[in-house]
């Protein structure tokens, strides 16, 4: 009884295991040339700049 048990979960949870990967997989197979629709935001046509810092502050004035 104890091993139809183990069995059964051992199955289930290798079938779970196996259906996230196929799906994860059918995510990431897309196309580098594949179009992907995106939306524009109110900045379009602005520059903007990322300081990363590093922790130390500026030394302008």
């Amino acid at each position: 009884m104890k091993k139809n048990r183990i069995k059964r979960i051992t199955f289930i949870t290798m079938l779970i295991v196996v259906s996230i990967v196929y799906a994860n997989s059918e995510k990431t197979n897309r196309n580098i040339g594949d179009a992907v629709q995106v939306t524009s935001l109110p900045i379009s046509g602005k520059v903007v700049i990322l300081d990363a810092g590093h922790g130390t502050p500026d030394e302008r004035g």
